[in-house]
């Protein structure tokens, strides 16, 4: 039998040591940008103004602050409400989003209860209104090639 002399393709792996001790890091460094973006775009004050929604006095979220805390969510990766407030449990992308605290899944639950059918309407016409701006002024700044394919 012929000794097998080739070398290996693969050498055993190092053990790696990582210390994830300083301030400011986050694993949602991703999301700062999306949220710039949004903040930009105007997309909360949008929601607050173009869809009402009535709440207690005493409420300390409304129902623009879930939805827009949802979708960065999404955007995310969450799959669920739980993992909407694991995804804003990161104290540097709340930071970065200007939120001091955020509502637990049960508050999100209660206040997407709340909401009716006129004002899911609404918020699809606030949808399509806010992709046209986009679009709009993604043709007028030339980074749009949608023009050009018509």
């Amino acid at each position: 039998m012929k000794k097998n002399t080739r070398s290996k393709a693969r050498a055993r792996t190092k053990k790696v040591h990582i210390q994830s001790t300083e301030r400011g890091l986050t694993s949602q460094a991703g999301l700062i940008p999306v949220v710039k973006f949004l903040k930009k775009r105007g997309l909360l004050d949008a929601l607050e103004t173009f869809v009402p929604h009535a709440r207690g006095s005493n409420a300390v979220y409304q129902l623009s602050d879930a939805m827009y805390l949802t979708v960065l969510g999404f955007i995310a990766g969450a799959s669920s409400l739980l993992k909407v407030v694991a995804v804003w449990s990161d104290g540097v992308l709340r930071q970065a989003a200007g939120w001091i605290r955020i509502p637990d899944a049960t508050n999100f639950a209660r206040i997407f209860k709340e909401v009716n059918a006129e004002q899911i309407s609404l918020m699809e016409a606030l949808q399509h209104r806010l992709r046209s701006a986009l679009w709009k002024d993604a043709l007028r700044a030339g980074t749009s090639k949608v023009a050009v394919l018509r």
